[in-house]
């Protein structure tokens, strides 16, 4: 449960070394969507920043077994902290691990909704590792993508490692809105050359207020949802980057970059495969097989069988194949919600919604916030009895992550179905 820092990047080699599974849970999590987590992976200790450590606190001391609560800054009375334990310990002790070592679970949202978790070994991150060859030991990443989520733990912390590059960690990045002259400050002072972000970073990047000398940049890659044409030129324009695009999913990681001499022709191709990726398109659907590949979804064999099959993996995402290899990608058959960078799964918010005794049914989806690629999470909602906006948010900030709650509630006497039942979300944007 750590933000972005040092304190992050120690844990997670540290478990590595150790033999532990590390679990990466977003810091902003509430009560109910961290005690999920942790029930799922079993887990026994946390290692909490002073913005998770009293709930994690919390929990424990209501926790089914013992389950010990390791603080990133001063600890408490009895409590444990990080420092304590990298005083007392050598890391040079460590024997290697095995490649078929679990080395972390994580949770992936998907067409299917809720969270599904997955388990991915030594051999699999080294795999993924590996595949960054656009990174050097004179490359200097700049990361302001969440470490906890694949995006940032691949392409900037397991990338710079197995490259030698350095790593420039940008704490407490959101809300992004309020930090882009931050941003923009810490690229120009550490004269950063690699840049992994999302459209909504460099779309804000573009409009921002205060200007920066960007001119070390020489690699800029945005992921998570499509790059708009006009966010593409905008920072193109401002600061003569241009930001191409790079495909991955949480069970395998980076799949394909696009690393083509003329970007602006191929602004809207993610690109060739990268490393060991083999990238095909089955009737419509990408599939891909990867070294660097989860076995499947833990506890869910038959969704495993259904969409994991002689090494591939159907990603639920549409594109095609260009004659040259790279892929574009076309659409999605997942429902997810983009907000601020953050992929918010319709039917978790959905659950909670309809849990509020006040509510009779309910359908949550993404509309368009006036931001290009980024949206607002809307409820529509029949309500039982009376029941304001107010309240109903209120209980769904109690059991969500802030970026998850909704924002706009609409009443309806009935959710609009086909004649076969299936909910028509075109007629509730």
């Amino acid at each position: 449960m750590l933000s972005n820092g040092p304190a992050f990047v120690t844990s997670f080699f540290a478990l590595a070394g150790l033999g532990a599974a590390a679990v990466p849970i977003n810091p902003a999590f509430m009560r109910d969507e961290l005690e999920f987590s942790l029930r799922a992976c079993g887990v026994h200790a946390i290692i909490a920043g002073e913005e998770s450590r009293a709930v994690c606190e919390r929990i424990a001391r209501d926790w089914e077994y013992p389950l010990q609560v390791i603080t990133a800054g001063p600890a408490g009375d009895g409590g444990v902290s990080l420092d304590a334990l990298l005083a007392g310990n050598d890391p040079l002790t460590l024997e290697p691990r095995g490649l078929g070592e679990t080395v972390m679970e994580q949770f992936s949202s998907g067409s299917t909704g809720r969270p599904k978790r997955l388990c991915r070994t030594h051999g699999q991150c080294t795999a993924e590792a590996r595949s960054y060859t656009w990174v050097g030991p004179e490359d200097r990443v700049f990361c302001a993508v969440p470490l906890f989520h694949t995006y940032g733990l691949g392409c900037c912390l397991l990338a710079a490692l197995c490259r030698g590059a350095t790593l420039v960690v940008m704490p407490e990045p959101n809300p992004f809105l309020l930090h882009r002259a931050r941003a923009l400050e810490l690229l120009e002072r550490e004269a950063c050359t690699v840049f992994p972000g999302v459209p909504f970073n460099f779309r804000l990047l573009a409009d921002a207020p205060v200007d920066a000398d960007l001119s070390a940049l020489r690699l800029c890659f945005s992921a998570g949802t499509a790059l708009d044409r006009g966010t593409f030129d905008a920072f193109l324009r401002r600061f003569g980057v241009p930001v191409r695009q790079l495909y991955g999913c949480t069970e395998a990681g980076t799949l394909t970059a696009n690393l083509d001499p003329d970007p602006v022709a191929t602004f809207a191709s993610v690109g060739r495969p990268v490393g060991e990726v083999d990238v095909t398109v089955v009737d419509g659907e990408v599939s891909v097989a990867s070294p660097a590949l989860t076995a499947g979804y833990a506890d869910l064999p038959e969704l495993t069988r259904d969409v994991f099959s002689g090494g591939r993996f159907r990603t639920g995402d549409l594109g095609r194949l260009e004659p040259d290899g790279s892929l574009v990608l076309t659409g999605r058959k997942k429902l997810l919600i983009q907000v601020g960078g953050y992929k918010v799964d319709p039917v978790e918010v959905q659950d909670v919604v309809c849990s509020h005794p006040k509510v009779h049914d309910a359908v949550v989806l993404g509309v368009p916030s006036g931001v290009a690629t980024d949206e607002r999470v809307k409820a529509v909602v029949v309500p039982a009895a009376e029941l304001s906006d107010r309240e109903l948010i209120q209980y769904c900030r109690e059991r969500l992550a802030n970026f998850k709650v909704p924002q706009i509630v609409e009443r309806r006497e009935e959710i609009p179905t086909s004649p076969l039942g299936k909910v028509l979300r075109k007629y509730m944007l």
